[in-house]
């Protein structure tokens, strides 16, 4: 299930610029940050199906992280299982927040509102 992504760190809701990089979260209008660990099986499904739409939909990255490498990310973030993905828009605030494997359909039109 996709919800609105709220209560965000820092200015404005966005995320710090640092941590961003850190995560490896290049420019881009919208970004599907995907927290993922070793063994989850379910977090193989939401890869292929963040990177499906990543490739469909212009100026959308997927980038991949590693929860257990990342755990003050994980913490700041407020992630509690994997796979969570956050919709990023450009500024690089959660607009959406995904816990689970959403539907493709149901990633792109939350995409759309962030587009």
């Amino acid at each position: 299930m996709i919800e609105a992504g709220g209560g965000a760190p820092g200015a404005e809701g966005r995320l710090d610029a640092e941590l961003l990089r850190e995560l490896g979260v290049g420019e881009a209008k919208a970004t599907l940050l995907q927290f993922s660990s070793a063994f989850c099986a379910p977090c193989r499904a939401v890869r292929r199906v963040s990177s499906e739409v990543a490739g469909m939909v212009p100026g959308v990255q997927h980038v991949e992280v590693d929860a257990e490498s990342h755990l003050d990310a994980v913490r700041a973030l407020g992630i509690w299982r994997t796979p969570t993905l956050l919709v990023l828009d450009g500024e690089g605030r959660v607009a959406k927040r995904a816990t689970g494997v959403p539907g493709k359909p149901q990633l792109i039109a939350a995409l759309g509102e962030v587009l």
